[in-house]
């Protein structure tokens, strides 16, 4: 297995150093390079492969082909280097490992050739390889991506075939081939017993037609006498067959799985993420797997090593305060607050909505930080359950700032490491300028203007019509008793969809709102938002 990889310069790493385990799981958001590090592993060992065909031949050097490189896939080899910079770069992976108790330490420099091929040069002893090949120390790694579907047909494969279009992506193509290479090894009853036991359906053996050169497998409900082809099966179904006939095909003692997840409903995840385990465990293997799936991450918080791809790549289930983080918040929740590092707190998420909506219309700094995807926790305007959710994350994420705006509430709120407010008015809804942005909306909508006006009089106390200090504006619930009822009653009028105006669309009223309508505490509340979160 490996103890340790050393990456620099490929793709999105430029340099990084993993510490490994027997089961490891990288996460982080997309983009990050989990992936890259899993290409990183297969990319090494192809150097090894291709210095040990060469054993008997020394040599400075050894060429790689691109389409030998089926875990990353590129139109031209540039594609692996870090910002495509190959000009007096190379790049190295370097991998420490134990073996058959013995320990190993072997790297390779991988020079741009041209387009189509690489050059790669060892950068240990030469005596360190011969010992490994001596000894038999070869590891052999399977690359796992994602399935992209199931194809209607599919010719029967050679080996070579299979690896190069699973490393392309084109899993669709070889799913019924890996289940006859599985039923080729005499494991196929092991396969059918898995699969029995997770879907309750019995798979049969896959069948090849000499006339056509194509595959066929085939499924049966219990108790049901027909079989169906496997295309009939749904896409979760589909992922389970094609990791685990892949795991039982391949003898690999490194398994790299890139989000083994996918189309797997939570439940599902959590079991075939033990399932695998167990299986690679009993095989005497190593399993690094690449995933977003909190189910997947809360089940391996205790059990396995958790790399993060937060800036730099770190171990992050070594430490009892983020172990506590993970298993009482969440590991999303870590995840959001490690990446981020600045967390806001709101009633709902109408909430977001409107302030995002009032930025817009002020121009406000803040707009840019509200529209790229921040950290935005929703907690029904209970500053206990804020408090809890941040503090936890705080131990955890020691820079984290936070700030919650709730609601009106009859307590008095605490300003320390979390920055509390809240609206003076009985809700958010109440600072939306009216009647001017209900008609406007409904001037967009080439709506009927006097019926609205009509019900906006029937519904508004005469004394709020005269005085916009009158305490209505201020202590009425605007959402519930005021919008909710005008809009409800105008769709009905006109026999309308209902539906048409909600609370979860009083956002668009917010956004035709004018800047000197907007009351004076709207822009007070966004400037303090800007500077609790010290932009």
């Amino acid at each position: 297995m490996l103890t340790k990889l050393t990456i620099k310069n490929f793709k999105k790493l430029e340099s990084v150093a993993l510490e490994l385990d027997r089961s490891v799981v990288f996460v982080g958001p997309n983009n990050s390079g989990k992936t890259s590090a899993l290409q990183a592993i297969s990319l090494w060992e192809l150097g090894l492969r291709k210095w040990a065909e060469q054993r008997n031949k020394p040599a400075a050097m050894t060429t790689i082909n691109r389409y030998d490189i089926y875990a990353a896939p590129v139109p031209s080899v540039r594609q692996l280097w870090k910002n495509l910079e190959i000009e007096n770069n190379v790049i190295e992976i370097f991998a420490a490992g134990f073996t058959q108790d013995k320990s190993w330490r072997v790297g390779f420099e991988f020079i741009y050739a041209n387009p189509e091929s690489i050059n790669c040069r060892l950068m240990s002893e030469s005596d360190t390889l011969l010992d490994i090949f001596k000894n038999g120390l070869l590891e052999q790694v399977g690359f796992l991506p994602p399935l992209s579907g199931l194809a209607a047909q599919e010719d029967k494969l050679p080996i070579g075939s299979i690896r190069s279009r699973i490393g392309e992506g084109r899993t669709a193509e070889v799913l019924r081939n890996l289940c006859w290479l599985v039923a080729e090894q005499n494991r196929w009853q092991e396969l059918a017993q898995l699969i029995q036991a997770l879907f309750k359906v019995e798979i049969d053996p896959p069948e090849f037609n000499e006339l056509t050169g194509q595959l066929s497998v085939t499924y049966r409900e219990i108790n049901q006498k027909e079989s169906m082809d496997l295309a009939n099966t749904g896409r979760g179904f589909q992922q389970i067959l094609f990791i685990f006939s892949y795991v039982y095909f391949n003898k690999n003692t490194i398994l790299l799985v890139d989000e083994p997840d996918a189309h797997l409903e939570i439940l599902r995840q959590k079991e075939i993420y033990n399932r695998l385990s167990a299986l690679v465990r009993s095989q005497q293997s190593q399993l690094i797997v690449a995933t977003h799936s909190e189910a997947i991450l809360n089940e391996a918080v205790f059990a396995n090593k958790i790399i993060a791809f937060l800036g730099t790549p770190h171990i992050v289930n070594s430490q009892k305060q983020i172990v506590k983080a993970l298993t009482t918040l969440g590991f999303d929740q870590y995840l959001l607050a490690a990446q981020k590092k600045r967390v806001i707190y709101l009633e709902g998420s109408t909430d977001f909505m409107m302030l995002k909506a009032w930025a817009k219309v002020l121009k406000h700094p803040l707009l840019p930080y509200l529209t790229d995807n921040p950290f935005v926790k929703y907690v029904a305007n209970n500053p206990i359950d804020a408090r809890h959710h941040f503090y936890g994350l705080k131990e955890a994420v020691p820079d984290l700032k936070g700030v919650a705006l709730y609601d009106r509430l009859d307590r008095k709120l605490q300003s320390t490491d979390l920055q509390e407010m809240m609206w003076q008015r009985r809700e958010i809804e109440n600072y939306l300028p009216i009647p001017a942005v209900v008609e406007r909306y409904l001037e967009r909508q080439a709506g009927d203007l006097s019926l609205i006006r009509e019900l906006m009089s029937d519904y508004m106390p005469p004394i709020a019509k005269k005085n916009r200090e009158e305490s209505w504006w201020f202590d009425t619930k605007m959402s519930d008793d005021f919008l909710d009822k005008i809009f409800r009653q105008y769709f009905q009028t006109l026999k309308q969809p209902v539906s048409l105006m909600s609370k979860s669309n009083y956002y668009e009223l917010a956004l035709l709102a004018k800047p000197d309508e907007l009351d004076r505490e709207v822009t007070e509340k966004l400037d303090a938002l800007f500077l609790a979160l010290q932009f």
